[in-house]
């Protein structure tokens, strides 16, 4: 196989997204001053904060996020339940996960780093157990990769999908709050689906579901953590997808090579 000229995954596709869009955030209700009328911040304050998240996440600048750290423990405890197998603390994956039958609580500590104290997120074992019900026989961090042809040189498209059911693609989403098409414009819906069917491990996908998780709990007051579960369901349509793939690749491909003095990690560049 031709070596790729670059290699993607969905996250960074999202933050070149979010930096497109970064006149719609600057023109936004929530960012008018209610008293003055005025913009909070300029709509170039906007747009450089927005291209700075990119460049760090181009150049995977370490970062510490306990709502981030919060979702992956909630993932490897659905994880478990799924698969009825205990976790083993890895390098990768270096959290610790204790159960506890008769407190009905399953405690998940992340230690402590350079960039993050230790952090502690205790869950409702029980309602842990009845979400992962509905993964049941689903194979989980399925990895995945395909080559997205453009007219600036073949892409590698890879990534890790969450759950595997049949032929629906599931991604765990973790939320304070959630409206519906809160994830309308992720690209895990394309990137997924589109790398089972072009590397032939699947003829086909039927569709995509952000299964969000709007959580409650965590705090000194109300320590234990469970939440609603909220399906996003897309059809999925191969074609679209990668005309849609196509067109947002080409566009971040562009950036890159108008920002490559920038990036200093050139992992994102195969050749």
């Amino acid at each position: 196989m031709k070596q790729p000229k670059y290699r993607m995954y969905p996250s960074l596709l999202d933050k070149f997204e979010a930096y497109l869009r970064a006149d719609e955030e600057a023109d936004s209700f929530y960012n008018i001053d209610n008293e003055t009328g005025e913009y909070k911040r300029s709509p170039e304050e906007i747009e450089e904060e927005l291209k700075q998240s990119l460049i760090d996440a181009i150049n995977r600048v370490p970062f510490s996020s306990e709502a981030a750290d919060k979702g992956t423990a909630f993932n490897a405890l659905v994880d478990m339940a799924i698969h009825n197998e205990p976790h083993v603390p890895t390098e990768r994956a270096p959290y610790s996960i204790i159960g506890d039958r008769e407190t009905n609580t399953v405690q998940v500590t992340f230690p402590a780093t350079e960039l993050a104290p230790m952090r502690n997120f205790l869950f409702d074992r029980a309602w842990v157990y009845e979400q992962a019900k509905y993964f049941d026989g689903a194979v989980s961090q399925l990895y995945v990769s395909a080559i997205l042809p453009t007219r600036y040189g073949d892409v590698e498209l890879y990534g890790f999908i969450d759950e595997l059911k049949r032929d629906v693609v599931y991604d765990i989403k973790t939320t304070g709050s959630y409206s519906f098409g809160k994830y309308e414009h992720g690209w895990q819906r394309h990137v997924y689906p589109y790398c089972l069917i072009a590397s032939g491990e699947m003829e086909s996908v039927s569709a995509f579901e952000y299964t969000a998780f709007a959580l409650k709990g965590g705090t000194s007051r109300t320590p234990l953590i469970s939440g609603t579960r909220y399906p996003e369901y897309y059809t999925y349509n191969h074609d679209q997808s990668v005309k849609l793939l196509t067109a947002h690749v080409e566009r971040f491909i562009e950036f890159l090579e108008a920002n490559k003095e920038l990036i200093t990690d050139k992992k994102i560049f195969e050749q």
